[in-house]
């Protein structure tokens, strides 16, 4: 068949190659709903940390609360306070990764390709969990439909956000800045764009030693803003992998070793990006074929890729996390 009037690229001709898609299988609510009824559990359990007085209603406990233990959960799920706090962290953080995810989802939806529920994955340690996915079972065809999935889910996320995060920085307080005693440490959340200009517009410039003790809410913005820098790190076939590819197309391959390197070396500032950059290599650092890779995309989804760039430079830090120990960073 011909391609249309006017248009250079082979449309139909190319995508009969394609297979077929797989059979749809049925939806595994049942996972689903455990998956996610888990990392609601131990997001609410860990979130009550970020209470403010939390040293003091959990007394040495709180020293030793790097996990979901049951003494920790027995105090938390008893003092409402605590318990009130912890949902103020797992309530957010679970919205803004389920719009992300059905960002996802909902995209898939419309271009028919077959995909799992959000699953997300609990975890007794940390944050409480290690984010969610789904994973798309059907074949990409054209470069517009990867472009739509891959962008959906980080712009939901990062609408959904923006109201937590305003909320959460208007009712952070400030507090003294006072020096560690010897042998103490303590985790330093460093500020994105995003946090940034949040607190500017709603604090002005922190006074002289001062500082402002995040809200839950305030805390659980911040994590969704570094889930949204990491998917959004055009490698591989991260969301921000897809968007890249889409936008340049088989250039995508010139500059993937030069983009995996540079987040190499912000591995000697973070040591966590070199997990992160292993990550990306298992995946592969090329991303795979379409059918249509020579066809541009239309000038609304171009500006759509520069909105993308936009909120991966609003939320990405080079050192989103450090342990200060003994009044210094280490």
């Amino acid at each position: 068949m011909r391609s249309p009037a006017g248009d250079p690229w082979p449309t139909l001709d190319v995508f009969s190659a394609a297979p077929p898609p797989p059979p749809i299988e049925a939806p595994r609510y049942a996972l689903a709903f455990a998956l996610f009824a888990a990392t609601f559990f131990f997001t609410t359990t860990l979130g009550a940390l970020w209470a403010p007085g939390v040293e003091e209603r959990l007394g040495r406990l709180a020293l030793e609360a790097w996990w979901a233990s049951p003494q920790l959960v027995a105090a938390i799920w008893s003092d409402r306070f605590l318990l009130t706090s912890g949902l103020a962290f797992s309530i957010p953080l679970l919205t803004i990764l389920s719009c992300h995810e059905m960002g996802h989802y909902l995209a898939c939806r419309r271009y028919n390709l077959p995909a799992t529920l959000p699953y997300f994955l609990p975890l007794p340690v940390g944050l409480g969990t290690l984010g969610a996915f789904i994973k798309i079972k059907g074949f990409i065809r054209r470069k517009a439909e990867l472009f739509d999935v891959g962008i959906a889910g980080p712009l939901a996320g990062f609408v959904v956000l923006i109201p937590f995060l305003l909320w959460g920085i208007a009712h952070s307080p400030l507090e003294v800045v006072e020096p560690l005693p010897e042998g103490a440490e303590v985790i330093a959340l460093h500020l994105n764009g995003a946090m940034w200009l949040a607190i500017q517009g709603l604090h002005g410039s922190l006074p002289e030693g001062m500082t402002l003790r995040l809200h839950p809410t305030a805390a659980a913005a911040w994590v969704g803003l570094l889930a949204t820098a990491l998917n959004l790190l055009p490698l591989g076939q991260l969301d921000g992998g897809h968007i890249l590819y889409a936008v340049v197309g088989r250039r995508q391959r010139r500059l993937a070793i030069p983009l995996w390197l540079a987040l190499f070396g912000a591995g000697f500032f973070w040591k966590v990006w070199w997990v992160w950059c292993l990550f990306v290599l298992l995946m592969g650092l090329a991303h795979p074929p379409v059918l249509d890779e020579a066809r541009p995309l239309d000038r609304r989804r171009l500006v759509l890729a520069v909105v993308a760039l936009a909120v991966l430079l609003l939320s990405f830090t080079p050192v989103p996390v450090s342990i200060v120990q003994g009044g210094a960073p280490s």
